[in-house]
């Protein structure tokens, strides 16, 4: 299962790529940076990156979109093999968000609710 911890390294990976590239993509190891503070911020990490991971991926076509944006912007590039990692995760993480819940896990969560 991926965790907040996961993503923190998948976006160290992001940012010292974009450093190593040059003064062309110090804008996005800022952004990325900006990501990653936030993230830390948060009070439960977890439920933050599934609810993000949910927003950006809500369908596959999402994240076949997002990449394929990113590949052709950075053709060519371990940056992109970095960016691609990431958002993996996130999709991973949004498509077990997603999932239709099996009967027992419904009863499970019926009987935690105590109703």
């Amino acid at each position: 299962m991926v965790d907040h911890k996961d993503i923190e390294l998948a976006q160290f990976k992001v940012i010292k790529t974009a450093l190593r590239k040059g003064r062309k993509y110090d804008n996005l190891a800022k952004n990325y940076g900006d990501y990653l503070k936030k993230l830390r911020a948060e009070k439960d990490l977890n439920n933050y990156i599934k609810t993000l991971a949910v927003k950006m991926f809500p369908k596959e076509e999402a994240y076949t979109e997002r990449l394929e944006n990113y590949r052709k912007r950075y053709e060519d590039n371990d940056l992109y093999s970095s960016l691609e990692v990431l958002y993996e995760l996130y999709y991973l993480i949004a498509r077990e968000e997603n999932r239709k819940r099996s009967d027992d896990e419904i009863e499970q969560m019926f009987k935690a609710m105590a109703i």
